[in-house]
């Protein structure tokens, strides 16, 4: 009967590894200071924001509306202090990870709340380079998790902009449906080994697309490409990506696809 039970137990933690595989969202600090990145908390699971990556220690967090999410650290943060003394430099911060979740409404007094549930987190880090500071806009959901952590990369780790590349292009046909050969991926993309989410997939499909003369850059569908790259890095689903830049769902899944070889 033991030896049934732990074998449940072991096939339970496997399932929910493998549940929980690729449920990481990726993002650069360039990412973050460009744009007002949407955080998910799902009910039930919630969300790491992990900063190991970048060398950073985080010194202060605050929550614009604590009464529906909460956070804890793996490390001590810097307690407010009623003197001058310069709180983001106090020697006891030193946390790299913070755990959202979120938490049975609270009615606190004379603080007021979101009418919709969203609120924002500020981050005040440390590191190499000096303070930084990161704000995410945080919205409570519920039902399964596209992602339960959030791993902030140094701006280093990102892949090689969009630029026009310059070769002579191939003779080609005029739909996307021809996949470059690996000397030409090779030739125009020196940093393709970098790890691949779907919008870096996007970036390094629309490189090849350009390069191959099949997109032009400023052309209506190069602009749409460049709208959904936007809209992944933002948390955006695929399918909301498609519909909010209005690219052609099927140049969309062709650009994913050669990026991602």
């Amino acid at each position: 009967m033991r030896k049934n039970l732990a074998l449940a137990a072991t096939l339970l933690l496997i399932n929910s590894h493998q549940v929980l595989a690729g449920s990481v969202r990726t993002v650069s600090y360039q990412d973050v200071d460009s744009n007002f990145l949407e955080l998910k908390i799902w009910k039930g699971y919630g969300l790491t924001i992990n900063l190991m990556s970048t060398g950073e220690v985080i010194k202060q967090v605050w929550i614009g509306d604590p009464s529906r999410i909460t956070f804890t650290s793996n490390g001590n943060l810097c307690q407010k202090s009623n003197d001058n003394s310069n709180d983001s430099n106090c020697s006891q911060g030193n946390a790299t990870v913070l755990f959202l979740r979120q938490i049975t409404p609270i009615k606190f007094a004379n603080l007021t709340s979101s009418s919709d549930g969203n609120t924002q987190i500020t981050i005040i880090t440390s590191g190499s380079d000096g303070q930084k500071q990161y704000q995410f806009k945080l919205i409570p959901a519920t039902g399964s998790p596209s992602y339960t952590s959030l791993v902030i990369k140094p701006d280093s780790a990102r892949p090689l902009p969009v630029v026009p590349v310059a070769i002579k292009p191939e003779v080609v046909p005029t739909t996307l449906d021809r996949i470059p050969t690996a000397a030409t991926i090779n030739s125009i993309l020196p940093g393709r080994a970098l790890p691949r989410n779907d919008a870096n997939a996007l970036v390094y499909g629309l490189a090849i697309a350009h390069s191959n003369g099949q997109i032009q850059e400023g052309s209506i569908t190069w602009k749409k490409a460049q709208d959904a790259i936007k809209l992944l890095r933002q948390g955006k689903s695929k399918e909301e990506a498609i519909s909010r830049s209005g690219v052609k769902e099927e140049v969309f899944n062709q650009l994913i696809q050669w990026g991602q070889k």
